[in-house]
C-alpha cells in the first residue's frame, strides 16, 4: 500500500491547444449550435423579455386600447463570444493564472444564453464540470436541446467531455438558490458583463467574494467592484499623511531624519488581483475583457517579489525583498544558491517597499564592489595553500590548468575560493562562479592553451568575485524597473481578440 502511494504522481497540466485542436473543436461544436442562428436565438430572447415585462392589464380596461410601448430590460440582452474567442481566454487563464489540470476545477458561465460559451470550454478543456445559469424558457429550451446534442457527439480519441449542467434561474433574484450552492467550487468564471446594471453587478460582486482562492474570473466591458480588487499602493497620499503625523505629532509638517512608516494599504485579505485586460472584438464594437485570480495575503504567485521577514532567532533583522515561495518560504534575490529559506512572514510588495529595497541593494551592490577588489592575493593564497595539500605539485611551473573537470585540482581551487568568500556550498553557486571562472580565463588566454600564469589569479578571482556584483545588480535593476500591479498589457501593443 505504501509503495502504491509512493509510485503516484501528480497529473501534467493540460498544454495549450494547436491551432489543429481548436479547429478540429469548432467543427464539433459548430455540429451541435447548427441551426441555431446567432440572431433568431437574440430574437426570442428580445421578445420573451418583451413578454415577461409587459403590465397586465388593469381591471374592466378595454384590451383594444392602443400597445404601450415596452422598453425590454437591458440587463438581460442577448450577447455571445464566438469560440475562438472561448479558446483564447482559457489559454490566456493557462499562461496568467497557473497551469489547469485535468478533470479539476469548475467552470461558470451566469447569463449562459442558449450555451454557447458553456459548451465551448467543455470542448476547450477537461473541466471536472461545466456550468450556465439562464433565466430566460426560450434560452434554456435551446439549452437543453443543445446539451442533449453535446451528450451524443464523437469526440478525438483521448478528449474527455467533463459534465455539463445547465441551470434555470436569476442569478440576481435568485442568487441565494441559484449562484451560492456553485460559487465555493466555481475556478473560473466569465459574465458577459456588457449590459449589466448594478444589481447584476452586485450579484456578481457576492459571487467573486465565495469563489475559492486561486479562482479565475473573466468580466467583458465592466470591472470588479474596487473593495474586492488588491491595490497594495491604495490612497499613498492619505496613508504618508497618517504616518507623518503619527511620526511627529504634529500635524502638516514634514519630518527631518525620521523615517516615516506606512501602514500596509487596506485590502480584503482574500482579494483579487487584476491579472491582464485584453481588448475583445464583438459585433457591435470593441471593449475590454478583465482578467482577475483570486489570492490570500500577501497576494503572491510562486516567484513573485515580496518582502521577507527573517526568523526571530537571525541576527540580522532587516526586511529585505525576495521571491515568494510559500507564506513562511522565500529565495533571497541575491542568494547564488537559491535555496529556499524559511522566514517569519512575507509581505506584498508594494512601491513603498519598492523604494526600501532599491535603497538596501544599492549598498549590497556597492559592498560587492568593494569586496571585489579586497584581499585577492590572499585568498588566492590560501586556495592555493588548501590544493597542495593534497597535490604539492599543482601548478609548480608558474601555470595554472584552468578547466574544471570534474574532482580535478582547478575543481577544487575554486571551491577553496568561493568557501573563502562565504558562499554556501551549492550546485548553483558553483556553476555561476565556475562560468564567471572560464570566461575570465578566456579573456587571458585567447589563444587558448588552456592555462594562465598563476601570477595572473588575483587579477582572475577579482574578475570572479565582479560576477557576484553584476549579480546583485541586476537584482537591483529588477527593482528599479519593477512596475507594481500594472499588468503586462498595458506596458505593450496588444492584438485584439478576434
Amino acid at each position: 500500500m505504501a509503495e502504491e502511494e509512493a509510485a503516484e504522481v501528480p497529473p501534467e497540466p493540460v498544454p495549450s491547444l494547436t491551432e489543429e485542436d481548436i479547429q478540429t473543436r469548432l467543427g464539433i461544436f459548430e455540429e451541435i449550435f447548427k441551426g441555431y442562428d446567432a440572431l433568431e436565438v437574440k430574437q426570442k430572447s428580445m421578445a420573451e423579455r418583451r413578454e415577461k415585462e409587459a403590465p397586465p392589464p388593469a381591471d374592466g380596461e378595454e384590451t383594444e386600447q392602443a400597445p404601450v410601448e415596452i422598453t425590454p430590460n437591458i440587463a438581460l440582452a442577448y450577447s455571445e463570444l464566438n469560440f475562438q474567442v472561448v479558446a483564447n481566454l482559457v489559454d490566456l487563464v493557462k499562461q496568467k493564472c497557473g497551469p489547469m489540470y485535468p478533470g479539476q476545477g469548475v467552470f461558470l458561465d451566469f447569463g449562459s444564453g442558449c450555451g454557447k460559451l458553456v459548451l465551448a470550454a467543455a470542448l476547450l478543456h477537461p473541466f471536472q464540470k461545466v456550468i450556465g445559469i439562464e433565466a430566460l424558457q426560450s434560452l434554456n429550451e435551446i439549452e437543453a436541446a443543445v446539451q442533449a446534442k453535446y451528450a451524443e457527439v464523437e469526440v478525438p480519441e483521448g478528449v474527455v467531455k467533463p459534465e455539463v449542467s445547465f441551470v434555470k434561474g436569476d442569478f440576481v433574484s435568485e442568487f441565494d438558490a441559484v449562484l451560492e450552492p456553485i460559487a465555493p467550487e466555481a475556478t473560473f468564471a466569465i459574465a458577459v458583463a456588457t449590459t449589466f446594471g448594478d444589481p447584476e453587478m452586485q450579484a456578481v460582486s457576492k459571487l467573486a467574494q465565495k469563489m475559492p482562492q486561486g479562482a479565475s474570473l473573466f468580466l467583458v466591458t465592466q470591472k470588479l467592484e474596487e473593495s474586492l480588487v488588491v491595490d497594495v499602493n491604495r490612497n499613498p497620499r492619505q496613508r504618508r499623511s497618517v504616518a507623518t503625523k503619527k511620526a511627529l505629532a504634529q500635524r502638516g509638517v514634514e519630518p527631518t531624519g525620521i523615517e516615516i512608516e506606512l501602514e500596509p494599504a487596506e485590502n480584503d485579505p482574500n482579494g483579487w488581483r487584476l491579472k491582464d485586460t485584453v481588448p475583445l472584438e464583438l459585433e457591435w464594437g470593441t471593449t475590454n475583457c478583465y482578467l482577475y485570480k483570486k489570492y490570500s495575503y500577501p497576494y503572491c504567485d510562486v516567484n513573485d517579489i515580496c518582502m521577507a521577514t527573517p526568523l526571530p532567532e537571525a541576527e540580522d533583522q532587516t526586511v529585505v525583498p525576495a521571491f515568494y515561495m510559500s507564506p513562511t518560504t522565500v529565495v533571497y534575490m541575491d542568494d547564488l544558491a537559491e535555496i529556499e529559506k524559511e522566514v517569519s512572514k512575507t509581505a506584498p510588495f508594494c512601491e513603498e517597499s519598492r523604494k526600501k529595497a532599491v535603497t538596501i541593494y544599492e549598498k549590497k551592490l556597492a559592498a560587492a564592489k568593494q569586496k571585489a577588489t579586497e584581499m585577492l592575493s590572499e585568498a588566492v593564497a590560501e586556495a592555493l595553500a588548501c590544493v597542495r595539500k593534497e597535490s604539492e605539485a599543482y601548478a609548480q611551473d608558474g601555470n595554472v590548468h584552468y578547466k574544471l573537470e570534474e574532482a580535478s585540482d582547478t575543481a577544487k581551487l575554486l571551491e577553496a575560493l568561493i568557501s573563502g568568500e562565504g558562499l554556501p556550498s551549492s550546485p548553483k553557486v558553483t556553476e555561476f562562479m565556475g562560468t564567471q571562472w572560464l570566461a575570465a580565463c578566456g579573456e587571458l588566454d585567447p589563444e587558448a592553451t588552456g592555462v594562465v600564469p598563476e601570477a595572473q589569479l588575483p587579477a582572475l578571482w577579482g574578475k570572479v568575485k565582479a560576477g557576484f556584483a553584476e549579480h546583485i545588480e541586476r537584482a537591483l535593476k529588477q527593482l528599479k524597473d519593477f512596475g507594481v500591479e500594472v499588468p503586462e498589457s498595458e506596458h505593450r501593443p496588444q492584438e485584439s481578440v478576434p
